[in-house]
This record gives structure tokens, C-alpha cells and sequence, in this order.
């Protein structure tokens, strides 16, 4: 496996991981919770766009 995947297969942990803080986050009523997971997730997508990208 080259190093595209592995950093692939971490943001896609990554990007599970926010997901489960924001449910963690709607559970106990936490906004800033739910805001840092939904700012965690979107600089997570961002990081994987050169890496998906089409060359």
C-alpha cells in the first residue's frame, strides 16, 4: 500500500471519530462539542482532496 492510502484510511478514522463526538455532543447538550466535530470533519475532507483528486 502506498502512502496515499494510509493517509486515507487515517482521515477516514479521523472523520468517524468527529461523527461520534457530535453524537457524544447532542447526547449531553454541548454546542461547542457539536461545532469543534463539525469543524474537525470539514478540515478532514479538506486534507483529503489533493489526496482523492483525479491527476
Amino acid at each position: 500500500m502506498d502512502d496515499t492510502k494510509y493517509q486515507l484510511i487515517g482521515l477516514i478514522g479521523f472523520i468517524i471519530a468527529g461523527f461520534i463526538f457530535i453524537a457524544v455532543g447532542v447526547k449531553y447538550g454541548d454546542a461547542l462539542t457539536i461545532i469543534g466535530s463539525v469543524v474537525w470533519i470539514v478540515s478532514c475532507l479538506v486534507w483529503m482532496i489533493p489526496l482523492v483528486r483525479l491527476k
